[in-house]
């Protein structure tokens, strides 16, 4: 997990969920949930072979590009 900000200043967590990839093999996608609320997440169409790769990857990733991905992701879900 990792804390960002989005342009609005509103705090977010980007995670590793785990799901399905492909070949129906264990993976996890890119999502984020706003910070204290769980149930408010959105999901980037971004996977990963393994939970480990994606928690790599989110602790790796510049916060740029997260904040990026982060806004992709609330515009396809429709999120303000």
């Amino acid at each position: 997990m990792r804390s960002i900000t989005d342009d609005h200043g509103r705090p977010w967590e980007a995670v590793a969920i785990p799901t399905k990839v492909a070949h129906l093999r264990d993976g996890a996608q890119l999502g984020f949930r706003v910070a204290g609320d769980p149930a408010a997440a959105v999901t980037a169409p971004i996977t990963f072979n393994s939970l480990d790769a994606a928690n790599f990857a989110i602790q790796t990733m510049s916060e740029k590009e997260l904040r990026r991905r982060l806004e992709l992701a609330k515009t396809a879900a429709g999120v303000a």
